[in-house]
């Protein structure tokens, strides 16, 4: 998936960035004050404790949790084969130098790990690695060959390993060779810090995120980047200047009263991936369900039609998955995802499923992976947890049910009738949600009615603003109040 498009909107306390492919919203990022992420920050850390059942370690690097330190993270070149334990490498009281590869989370302290990256547009530098390594995205022989050839004459004297991303392919030697000298350059000051402070500290912050996302998406087939923000518009351009200096003629700045989200459509683009319900062109649907154990999403025809039950169930998949594959990423999902595809008989429609399916996965940037069918013909697969869903993040998620607005004002009817076997009051008030007390003048009028009989007639309604439709408060009155 190709991102064309940047929009970035700064306001108090937040900032987000939307990225946009065709005109389809492909991911939102919310960077918010005071959850700012640490991932790629490099620090000094201190081990508090190595804990040789785990094969893990404890690392304090000056934030409220301790950072988490496994074994292939601490092991040089991550050899997996090896049988080494974690005591082999570290002991309690070092200082050593981690990188945050995930956030902290409620219960879980950063994912650390000391083999440390620095990222720049067109390559990632491996202090201490060997070698140069080119990304299998990148096909043509002929580009592969010229770009080891180039970086193995720059990264000679680098004391490091070089990995060429894939948007090395249309890069000039001469911005190779420049990214080395500051990748390079920025280490040696990261070294430097080192030997002058006293661990914990941190010793590097990456860059903020609306420049990463020019590093990490500036190309050719970016044509537009909107900020609304004159202050953050200026810092991307000093940065695109310094890096990524051909995206300054594609950056503009928002003016207009019209909210720049509003403006390029990307408020009812969000709305949409807040709806559990997403419409197929093809007349079927998808529906995602995320749960604290798992996401479900089941895949139905509903009108669709090719011919046949078959050729339906298999073009409605196909059209599914990929729409699922955006979906996954838009919304940010990940752990255990179970996908309910239409049922098909035929065992070669099945595999032309899953190798569609997987392919339509291979361009999300956390490799989501696909584990394969179960005999109840779930598809399975895992992504890894980078942040909370596009849900939790912007919406309040209850933690456990809550009753519906009729339900509410039933139990208020039942409630009222409680209070007077053991309350005798001129008159019996509920106060609840406007909602609910509709329900209770319409829908459920008879039920109120007859319960106001049972009262002597004494029963009053009365909407609270604010109130949860799920709340009510029973009040004992003197008389006289109104509805």
């Amino acid at each position: 998936m190709i991102i064309d498009r940047i929009v970035v909107s700064a306001s108090p306390g937040e900032v987000r960035i939307a990225e946009l492919s065709s005109g389809n919203l492909t991911n939102l990022t919310l960077h918010r004050d005071g959850s700012e992420s640490r991932v790629g920050d490099i620090y000094l850390g201190r081990v508090e404790a190595v804990i040789h059942g785990l094969q893990a370690a404890f690392i304090d690097i000056g934030e409220a949790r301790s950072g988490f330190l496994a074994l292939p993270e601490v092991r040089p070149n991550r050899d997996l084969e090896a049988e080494n334990d974690i005591g082999d490498y570290l002991n309690e009281g070092d200082s050593i130098v981690v990188q945050v590869q995930r956030d902290a989370e409620e219960d879980k302290g950063a994912k650390l790990s000391m083999h440390v990256s620095l990222s720049g547009r067109d390559l990632v530098f491996l202090p201490g690695g060997r070698g140069v390594s080119i990304s299998r995205r990148i096909g043509d022989d002929e580009v592969r060959g010229r770009l080891k050839t180039v970086m193995d004459e720059v990264s000679g004297d680098s004391g490091g390993g070089f990995v060429v991303r894939t948007a090395a392919a249309d890069a000039e030697d001469e911005d190779l060779s420049s990214e080395v000298a500051r990748l390079c350059g920025r280490w040696m000051e990261i070294e430097s810090q080192r030997d002058q402070v006293k661990a914990p500290a941190r010793l590097f912050k990456d860059i903020e995120p609306a420049c990463r996302t020019l590093r990490e998406h500036g190309g050719p087939s970016l044509e537009s980047i909107i900020v609304d923000d004159a202050a953050l518009f200026a810092r991307m351009r000093t940065f695109a200047k310094a890096e990524t200096s051909d995206l300054l003629e594609i950056m503009t700045q928002h003016v207009g009263p019209e909210p720049l989200f509003a403006a390029q459509g990307i408020d009812e683009m969000v709305d949409a991936a807040l709806n559990p319900r997403v419409p197929l062109a093809s007349g079927g649907n998808i529906v995602i369900s995320e749960t604290p154990a798992l996401t479900a999403i089941d895949v139905n025809t509903g009108g669709a039609d090719f011919g046949n039950r078959e050729n339906t169930a298999l073009e409605v998949n196909k059209e599914a998955g990929r729409e699922i594959a955006r979906q996954v990423r838009l919304r940010n999902l990940s752990g255990l995802l179970v996908v309910d595809f239409v049922s098909m008989r035929r065992h070669d429609n099945q595999r032309t499923l899953y190798e569609s399916f997987r392919q339509d996965l291979a361009a999300d940037p956390l490799h989501p992976n696909l584990i394969g069918f179960t005999k109840l013909g779930l598809a399975e697969m895992t992504r890894r947890r980078q942040g909370g869903s596009l849900l939790e993040l912007i919406c309040e998620v209850p933690a456990e049910p809550v009753l519906s607005p009729e339900s509410t004002a039933l139990a208020a009817l039942r409630g009222v009738l409680r209070e007077a076997e053991t309350s005798r009051a001129p008159v019996y008030l509920i106060e609840t949600h406007g909602d609910v007390a509709a329900i209770l003048e319409n829908q459920h009028a008879a039920a109120c009615n007859e319960t106001r009989e049972r009262l002597g007639g004494n029963l009053e309604l009365r909407t609270v603003e604010g109130m949860a439709r799920d709340l009510f408060q029973i009040r004992l009155g003197s008389g006289g109040g109104s509805s």
